[in-house]
């Protein structure tokens, strides 16, 4: 049992008053945190996997930053997304089956919760597994996006993520999991989605297809 470190729905922020589009900023040499963008301005998006035969009933957000050369920018739970789907049928890819929204939570107000609901007890073959994908989001306020693109003009653009949470598996708690990593800021598109592995394919079809 381990976790799968890679990449929900998107959510209302603020109504942006600075036009940031002559940017096109993204994140290299990482899968693990993306910097993308919608009508509601831009974001990080953090995914995290988790695929085996067993029950995750319960993953709670403790703290995280991302720090963009010595910009720190805080993870708090009463400031970020974090949505959960659960696939009951996925291969070793993940590729099949379908992917269903079990925990919803914006601003620290939970919206959906049925993590801890039991699971349908399978009649399938041995490869079919359990796949969760976590999408952690922290939409960015004008000055910190400010903050960001200084950085970046300035060549400052090496940069760690960090998230820490509790989750339960199959009963047991595993507090103080977490996931770190660190990349690049760059102006561009740093990787084709096309090359990313298989299990990434849920990740592209939520957030990417609006934008490549």
């Amino acid at each position: 049992m381990g976790l799968c470190a890679a990449i929900t729905l998107s959510s209302c922020a603020a109504t942006r008053r600075k036009d940031f589009s002559p940017y096109n900023l993204s994140l290299k040499n990482t899968l693990s945190v993306f910097l993308l963008n919608n009508e509601n301005g831009f974001y990080f998006c953090i995914p995290v996997q988790y695929m085996g035969d067993y029950h995750i009933a319960r993953f709670e957000f403790d703290n995280g930053n991302i720090l963009i050369d010595d910009y720190n920018i805080l993870l708090k739970r009463d400031k970020i997304n974090i949505s959960v789907y659960l696939n009951e049928t996925a291969d070793d890819n993940g590729n099949t089956g379908e992917f269903n929204l079990i925990y919803l939570e914006k601003n620290g107000k939970i919206l959906v919760s049925k993590m801890a609901e039991p699971l349908a007890i399978k009649n399938k073959p041995d490869y079919m597994m359990n796949h969760y994908y976590i999408f952690i989001e922290k939409y960015l306020t004008d000055k910190e996006m400010k903050n960001i693109i200084n950085k970046y003009e300035k060549g400052k653009v090496h940069s760690k993520m960090s998230v820490w949470y509790d989750i339960t598996i199959d009963n047991q708690e595993q507090n103080g999991s977490g996931m770190l990593d660190d990349f690049e800021l760059y102006d561009g598109l740093a990787l084709d989605p096309a090359l990313f592995p298989s299990n990434l394919d849920f990740f592209k079809a939520q957030y990417l297809q609006s934008r490549w």
